[in-house]
């Protein structure tokens, strides 16, 4: 005899075990801490650029203005 609850749709919905549950947080806060690190970086990075004195910037091949305009940028852009 066929029991309805045999059926895959009749049987409740299970959550994802406990160990992929923690390797999805764990694959989550790691990318996490290096989005993270990415912005501090590009914020320190930007701030320093800015404090550059011309002649500095004239060694790396850049105009103020170029410094400054990426100085400007939001810390998530690139």
């Amino acid at each position: 005899m066929y029991n309805s609850l045999d059926h895959p749709l009749a049987r409740p919905a299970q959550s994802q075990p406990p160990a992929a549950a923690g390797r999805l947080a764990s694959v989550f806060s790691a990318r996490l801490g290096a989005l993270l690190g990415t912005w501090s970086a590009r914020t320190r990075q930007r701030r320093e650029l800015a404090a550059l004195d011309d002649r500095l910037l004239r060694d790396v091949g850049l105009s103020r203005e170029t410094a400054l305009r990426e100085a400007e940028k939001p810390f998530w852009r690139r």
